[in-house]
């Protein structure tokens, strides 16, 4: 058979096969060998077409091999065009459907409108474009404008050169760029979005899930809803968003919003710069402006690292978290485990056995009514409702007063009323310049006056009280002893009427102011007995049993009943002389003035206005010390100004420190320690849960059996944080890098082999429509065929099978084929048609 002829119908439409130049034919009329000419032609072209009247004629405006069906048009060489003003213009160009249009070599064009512009562009497709070389558009509309572009799918766009687009409504819009899912756009240079909606705005970045969005350069985007707009950021996980430079949000709604901060977990929050949130619902809230808690006072250790530039939070306010297995720090940077911590504790608890404390404790009730007062230059008030109120006056005890310079007040009640006045003991007073009383209810009323025991009372000017009861009711008095009472001036008393003493031990006087002793006294009486007569029996040895005189032992006045007043005695020499009045307030003088509360005193300190400001120490065995200082549970201490201490065994150290909690420690200014068993360390840190503990300043601890570094916005860095090996233990930067590291290598790896798959299996579908395409049909009347044809593209295979039947009169042709492709994909089709 001669392919080089046209053959044309009477009607507007024609097949023409495009003849060489040195063809001659030389009839019009169609014979009936010419008519199975071109019922073979119109056959093996697809096309049916009715056995009218036809006649053949040279195809003179086609290419070489070329063919035309319709008003179409191949100038190409070996072009096909079939469809209305369907062209076909490049070199083995093929153009199907009404006015589709393949322009260069090797282009094909497929579809009403469909545009190939490019050598071995693809178009096919309602109005595809292929504008490219290498270009390919599958589907209505769909679009691929630059070199090897693809474009997959209804309105799918590939703008960019080596771009895809696959899904409805995808946009590839920039080199090297790939949109797959509907609605999907990667609009930068190297930038990926895979999934619905899936949005890549930033080069080389990733967006994988549906509304995934990656804005930012180098950004990565992975899960639904997840959100990049740092540059170099990451999101891992639904609605995960990466806010920050350089940050990553790893776990379910994790936001990393600060640059370079981390949140791994699900609703974890790094909002601040450099900040790490590690596990559900952690939070980074610490303000790192903060200055960071330096102790003060001689010997106190330098702070290293006490500026931070980010935080590490373990959880968030009710939710923290205990870190464990951390290894003991040694840097001054590093964080420290609860070993090192206990080692601390033992040694403060050491401390507080020693002798340096164990013997000092104080107590009070908590509700504030008993505050002491010390309102003066250095003066010093301790004890519930203690008073000093005048320059260096002390005041300690329930109630003690001291109210005048210089004077002191030491006991429950005790009263200090005017300078230099000093009373010691409970509801002791003492009133007068120099006056001293020492004892429970002792009372020196007078300037230099001095009572020494229970009850004891010197009532004047010098007077001297020795002795529970004893009374001195005169100026310049002496009463000596338990009950005596000296009530006559410049006289000293052992005893009272009915109470008389015996003054033993008395030396012989020599002076005649000395006292006698009863051995002067009998020699006395046995040398003369007129003397004895003169004496009257005052004075005169007393008698033993026998009768005989006992000259140890004299009874002055003779009466045993009535005591005697010894005037005029001289100053005692020897140890066993009398002493005198004198002698005697010399000596109490000297022992007062001398004595000392202890040797510690001049190392300790107070000052503050005693009209406002008092400690308070209300619990058994409690210590408070500063200026409205606490102490109201059992063993509790309480140091600094308001600092406060009320659960059993708890320590408030620092101004404004609580310790409220069982075995609570609140150590730094505004501390605050509310759980039992819990810590916190560092100016304004708070630990409000059990056995949580809150380290550094601003740091807050409200979830039980936790360590917090930080608080919210205020988070800090654990640094070198041994790696971790056990489950439960922390990780380290390095650790958590490498970690997603290899989820985003495994999610590229598992990204590029669904790209590859994909890839494959469209080839594997083209390489089958090949096959179909190439398969040939019955075309003898009342004739069938079996037919098989191959096909391959971009390395995938086809094999197609068809059945086809031309009926008798030759007017109705059936076909059915199959294929199946290298991907194991398996494709068919039925069709039919008839001639007119």
């Amino acid at each position: 058979m001669n392919k080089n002829i046209s053959i044309i119908r009477h009607t507007t439409s024609q097949i023409k096969v495009a003849a060489p130049r040195t063809a001659c034919l030389q009839t019009h009329r169609a014979s009936a060998r010419q008519k199975s000419i071109a019922r073979a032609v119109r056959s093996t072209a697809g096309v049916a077409i009715a056995a009218a009247a036809l006649y053949v004629t040279e195809a003179t405006g086609a290419g070489i091999d070329s063919v035309e069906v319709g008003t179409a048009s191949a100038p190409g060489d070996i072009a096909v065009a079939i469809g209305a003003q369907a062209t076909a213009s490049g070199n083995s160009s093929l153009a199907v459907g009404s006015q589709a249009n393949a322009q260069n070599d090797g282009a094909i064009a497929v579809g009403a409108n469909a545009t190939a512009h490019g050598d071995s562009a693809v178009a096919m497709g309602l109005s595809s474009s292929a504008q490219g070389e290498g270009a390919s558009a599958f589907g209505p509309y769909a679009n691929a404008q630059a070199e090897r572009a693809t474009a997959l799918g209804l309105n799918a766009s590939a703008l960019g050169v080596d771009s895809v687009a696959a899904g409805s409504g995808s946009i590839a819009a920039d080199s090297a760029a790939s949109a797959f899912g509907s609605l999907s756009t990667a609009t930068s240079v190297g930038s990926t979005a895979l999934g619905y909606v899936a949005q890549a705005g930033g080069a080389n970045s990733l967006a994988a899930g549906a509304w995934a969005s990656a804005l930012a350069d180098s950004s990565v985007a992975l899960g639904s809803n997840a959100v990049v707009s740092g540059v170099g950021a990451i999101a891992l996980g639904v609605a995960a968003q990466a806010r920050g430079a350089y940050a990553s949000a790893i776990g379910f709604g994790a936001t990393a919003a600060g640059a370079g901060a981390i949140a791994l977990g699900g609703n974890a929050n790094a909002s601040a710069d450099n900040s790490v949130a590690l596990g559900a619902n952690a939070s980074t809230t610490t303000d790192l402006s903060q200055s960071a808690f330096v102790p003060v006072g001689t010997g106190a250790t330098p702070i290293a690292a006490s500026s931070a530039t980010g935080e590490v939070s373990l959880g968030s306010a009710n939710n923290e978290r205990r870190l464990t297995n951390v290894a003991a720090g040694a840097a001054p940077t590093d964080a420290v485990n609860v070993s090192q911590l206990s080692a601390v504790d033992n040694k403060v608890d050491a401390l507080a056995q020693s002798s340096a404390l164990h013997y000092f404790s104080a107590a009070d009730p908590a509700d504030g009514s008993n505050e002491a007062l010390a309102d003066g230059t250095h003066a010093l008030a301790a004890g519930s409702n203690a008073s000093a109120m005048g320059s260096n006056a002390t005041a300690f005890g329930t109630s003690a007063s001291a109210s005048a310079t210089d004077s002191t007040a030491i006991g429950a009640g005790a009263v200090a009323g005017t300078a230099d006045a000093t009373s010691l003991g409970a509801s002791a007073s003492a009133y007068g310049s120099g006056a001293t009383a020492l004892g429970s209810n002792a009372t020196a009323n007078g300037a230099g006056a001095l009572a020494l025991g229970s009850g004891a009372s010197a009532a004047a000017d010098n007077a001297l009280s020795l002795g529970s009861n004893s009374s001195a009711l005169v100026a310049n008095s002496v009463a000596l002893g338990q009950g005596s009472i000296a009530d006559r001036a410049g006289t000293v008393s052992v005893g009272s009427t009915g109470n008389e003493r015996q003054i033993t031990n008395v030396a012989a006087g020599t002076a005649d102011t000395d006292a006698v002793n009863v051995a002067q006294l009998k020699a006395v009486s046995d040398q003369s007995s007129a003397t004895a007569a003169k004496l009257d029996g005052a004075v005169m040895y007393d008698t033993n049993a026998d009768g005989s005189i006992n000259r140890n032992s004299v009874t002055l006045g003779g009466d045993t009943t009535e005591g005697t007043v010894i005037h005029n005695v001289a100053d005692g020499v020897q140890a066993s002389d009398a002493v005198n009045l004198g002698q005697l307030n010399a000596a109490l003088e000297g022992a007062i003035n001398n004595a000392t509360i202890g040797s510690a005193d001049a190392l300790f300190s107070a000052a503050g206005d005693s009209a406002t400001e008092s400690a308070q120490a209300s619990g058994a065995h409690a210590i408070a010390a500063g200026a409205n200082a606490r102490a109201s549970g059992v063993n509790t201490v309480a140091e600094g100004a308001n600092a406060e201490a009320a659960g059993t065994n708890a320590i408030a150290v620092g101004a404004n420190a609580q310790a409220s909690g069982t075995n609570a420690a609140s150590i730094g200014a505004n501390a605050i320690v509310s759980g039992n068993n819990a810590t916190a360390v560092g100016a304004a840190a708070s630990a409000s849960a059990d056995n949580a503990v809150a380290l550094g300043q601003g740091s807050v601890a409200d979830r039980a059996n936790t360590v917090s570094v930080g608080a919210a916005g205020q988070e800090r860095q654990i640094a070198n944080v041994a790696t971790g090996v056990r489950g439960t233990d922390a990780v380290n930067v390095n650790q958590l890098q490498q970690s997603v590291s290899g989820a985003i290598s495994a999610s590229n790896r598992y990204t590029d082999d669904q790209i590859r798959s994909a890839r494959r299996d469209s080839y594997g579908g083209t390489a089958s429509a090949l096959a179909m395409a190439a398969l040939p049909q019955a075309v003898l009347p009342g004739h069938g065929m079996v037919a098989m044809a191959g096909g391959t593209y971009g390395g995938q295979s086809a094999l197609a099978i068809s059945v086809s039947q031309l009926s008798d009169t030759g007017k109705w042709i059936y076909k059915v084929q199959g294929s199946t492709d290298s991907r194991r994909q398996f494709g068919a089709s039925i069709g039919a048609g008839m001639h007119w």
